[in-house]
This record gives C-alpha cells, structure tokens and sequence, in this order.
C-alpha cells in the first residue's frame, strides 16, 4: 500500500473509503475489497493521519465488472419442498 502523499489530501474528492468503493462496486462490506488489494487487482492508499485505506475513485470506477453467472442447480438439491409436496 503506498502512502498519501500531503499534495493529494487537498484532492480529497478524487480518494473514496473502502466502504464507498465496496457499495460503488455492489459489495455490502469492505472485506472484498480488501482481497481485491491482497491479490494486487486494486491500489490502497493509507492515510498519513490515519490508518484507514483510500481508492482512487478513477480505479474503483474503471474495475471491470464480474460477468453474471447463474449458480450450478447441484447447489439447490435437496432445499426446500420437495416435488412431491407441491
């Protein structure tokens, strides 16, 4: 994770939280976003005042989108009514 510089902090409008960037991006927490950073898909920037984790909004808005994919049936057998009960 690199550092904030002091010039960037008076841009703060182009730096967003791990939350914003999660919700930008369709998660409901920041821990995904995390991962993306762990697997260096994403850049964090750290706060010299803080310990908390910035993005670029420019990144978060250029990361490409996952394709919808419908989950395999095998994982709904056995869940609910049976045919029978129907």
């Amino acid at each position: 994770m690199s550092q904030i510089p002091e010039s960037i902090h008076g841009q703060s409008s182009d730096l967003i939280s791990a939350g914003e960037a999660a919700h930008i991006l369709g998660f409901k927490q920041a821990s995904p976003i995390m991962n993306y950073v762990k697997r260096g898909y994403l850049t964090a920037h750290q706060s010299t005042r803080n310990n908390r984790k910035y993005f670029r909004l420019e990144e978060i808005l250029n990361f490409p989108k996952p394709l919808p994919v419908p989950p395999p049936a095998e994982k709904f057998k056995g869940h609910g009514r049976s045919e029978q009960d129907r």
